[in-house]
């Protein structure tokens, strides 16, 4: 999948722009947040308040849910689609 590079808009934290990028991995799945806080085993208040920006989400934590997003769900889904 490769990393996914998200510019930093003008007057933005850096929790809202790790949040917009958790929130766009989020929408690649196709999950909605309550599953995909199920997937990862992360409670739901805090992916929430990931993605809105209100709590910091360590950068490598970012890297560890992408890595197994990428090569667990992404992967899967590219297999179901060559399959058809």
């Amino acid at each position: 999948m490769g990393e996914i590079i998200v510019n930093q808009i003008q007057d933005e934290t850096e929790a809202q722009r790790l949040g917009r990028m958790i929130k766009y991995l989020r929408l690649l799945t196709g999950m909605k947040r309550e599953d995909f806080a199920n997937y990862l085993h992360i409670p739901l208040g805090t992916v929430r308040d990931w993605e809105q920006g209100k709590r910091k989400m360590p950068e490598y934590v970012y890297e560890l849910i992408e890595y197994k997003v990428s090569n667990e769900l992404l992967t899967e889904k590219e297999e179901e689609m060559d399959g058809k």
